[in-house]
């Protein structure tokens, strides 16, 4: 149990994906916050009633970046998870490969397991993705 925390925890938190969060907060259209107090609205109720769903874009897109960093990620699954079964896909992909023998048809076979959760992700999340996409380069 605690070696699934050790894989999941450290990739909630990500400089990268904070810092993004950050700019695109910063650049929030203000006119859209002043319209909502003006209407009446306090501060959590314009963050809850504006502010969140206008991001549901970029929090698509910072997840799936997460989600494929996280998918990807090879070196500290390795040194926290000793056992297979805490094993990530590209640790098992791995050990297709050895000093010894190489095998490629079950590796490519194995991969392309590998890239169906990715492909599912993208295809059910896709219309945001792009949308969040679309607003990060969007300047006022």
């Amino acid at each position: 149990m605690s070696t699934l925390r050790g894989l999941i925890i450290p990739g909630l938190f990500q400089a990268f994906a904070t810092f993004l969060f950050r700019q695109y907060f910063l650049n929030f259209p203000r006119a859209l916050e002043e319209a909502a107090q003006l209407d009446g609205t306090g501060y959590w109720g314009t963050f809850w009633r504006v502010v969140v769903p206008n991001s549901k874009g970029f929090v698509a897109a910072i997840g799936t970046i997460t989600f494929i960093g996280s998918w990807n990620a090879f070196l500290w699954p390795l040194v926290i998870a000793p056992d297979q079964n805490s094993w990530t896909v590209q640790i098992a992909l791995s050990t297709f490969l050895t000093a010894q023998t190489i095998n490629l048809p079950q590796l490519f076979l194995a991969a392309g397991i590998a890239i169906l959760p990715l492909v599912v992700m993208f295809v059910f999340l896709q219309r945001w993705i792009v949308e969040g996409v679309e607003r990060s380069g969007i300047s006022e």
